[in-house]
């Protein structure tokens, strides 16, 4: 197994380097201050320490602690695997949609002075978009699902709030004891999606005008939503998956991600911080963007989430508080149909062979091998063959 590649530049670096001189002539909030401490500290002597052991080759390895801030970069792994693990469970044999809700650029400075607000409306109108479709009989007639994943940024950092669902094609019947099912490859037309999205979204900002502080008179409050409702508002929906399972994988990639990673990172010259982005109107191509250290810091802090906002929510029959007992009844309304769900294990998935309770901790240096922490590995494992040779003992004895 190949060592993983390790970057030359971190968000980090850029920290040290360049964040004093930032502070001095930027303001930042609370949150703000406490995702840069934290990168600062991450796996540094300032967290502590742990020892691992690589279950390959049995090395030792002692490493610095992460900081477990959901905006830093070396801190998304573990969480993204947890929740991938956590989310199968929940996984149905029927097709998945995938969409994307995005609000128009005019919005943009409305969102950014009411992060908090603004992002919890936007989730509200996107459910209630879903809920309207999915109640309709003309497109579902019952009680449909989703997980809705908020990100701010586009792949220039730029501040682009939209959010990503994952639904499966079909839903519930109010009394939980059929299971309806919508077309293979089609929820809802697109434009209709859109034109509800909008109606909700501003209607929703219109009701909560005077809470909210805006960055222009009222006038051009007014002037900016009249004039969103004439254009056309992006959502995008892309139907059906391979296998069920591949859903949450997929959606995996989207959940722990940051505005932008340390392996995207390319170098810091002249005072330009250069890095790597996909430019998705000239066919996906993967280019070169280099942006002034400072306006680099300032677009990477842009998208911190307000103090205990979640990110991550789960809408209709996912909702926390009934998703077993409507995951049960789903699972045996399609087992009566003859649908079962197989999940696909991967043969090279190396974290499956983990001894069972020890959580996987990385990978190891010496050979790319996982490894899991010494408390686990002596109390787990050394204990248990411990006392498993003394039970053997004194049977014989």
């Amino acid at each position: 197994m190949k060592t993983p590649y390790i970057p030359t530049l971190t968000i980090a670096d850029i920290f040290k380097e360049h964040i004093g001189s930032y502070l001095k002539e930027h303001n930042v909030n609370s949150e703000q201050h406490k995702v840069i401490r934290d990168i600062l500290s991450c796996q540094t002597s300032e967290c502590g320490m742990h020892a691992r052991v690589c279950t390959d080759c049995g090395v030792i390895d002692y490493a610095f602690n992460s900081c477990r801030n959901r905006h830093c970069p070396n801190c998304q792994d573990a969480k993204k695997s947890q929740w991938i693990e956590e989310r199968k469970k929940d996984l149905l044999p029927v097709t998945y949609f995938h969409l994307v809700f995005t609000i128009p650029q005019e919005l943009n400075p409305i969102f950014l002075y009411n992060k908090e607000t603004c992002y919890r409306m936007l989730f509200e109108s996107v459910w209630k978009t879903i809920q309207h479709f999915s109640a309709h009989p003309k497109w579902l007639g019952a009680q449909a699902g989703c997980i809705a994943l908020l990100h701010t940024w586009g792949q220039s950092l730029s501040f682009h709030p939209h959010i990503h669902c994952i639904m499966p094609g079909g839903g519930l019947t109010s009394d939980g004891f059929e299971w309806i099912h919508t077309r293979s490859n089609f929820f809802a037309p697109v434009n209709l999606l859109s034109e509800k999205f909008k109606d909700e979204l501003l209607k929703r900002l219109v009701q909560e005008k005077e809470k909210l502080k805006l960055p222009f008179i009222d006038t051009e409050f007014d002037k900016t939503l009249n004039g969103t409702r004439k254009i056309n508002w992006v959502v995008f929906a892309q139907p059906s998956f391979t296998a069920p399972d591949y859903v949450i994988d997929y959606l995996g990639n989207y959940t722990h991600k940051i505005a932008i990673s340390n392996y995207r990172l390319i170098k810091i010259e002249n005072n330009l911080v250069y890095f790597k982005w996909k430019d998705y109107k000239d066919g996906s191509k993967m280019k070169v963007m280099h942006l002034p250290v400072f306006e680099f810091i300032r677009r990477f802090l842009e998208h911190v989430l307000p103090n205990n906002f979640y990110k991550i929510r789960h809408y209709g029959i996912f909702a926390n508080r009934f998703r077993s007992i409507n995951i049960a009844h789903a699972k045996e309304c399609l087992m009566n149909e003859g649908k079962v769900c197989e999940i696909y294990n991967k043969k090279e998935d190396f974290k499956s062979q983990l001894p069972e309770g020890c959580p996987y901790m990385g990978r190891c240096k010496e050979c790319g091998g996982a490894t899991i922490s010494y408390y686990h590995y002596y109390n787990l494992v050394v204990m248990k063959e411990k006392y498993a040779s003394i039970e053997i003992l004194s049977q014989t004895g």
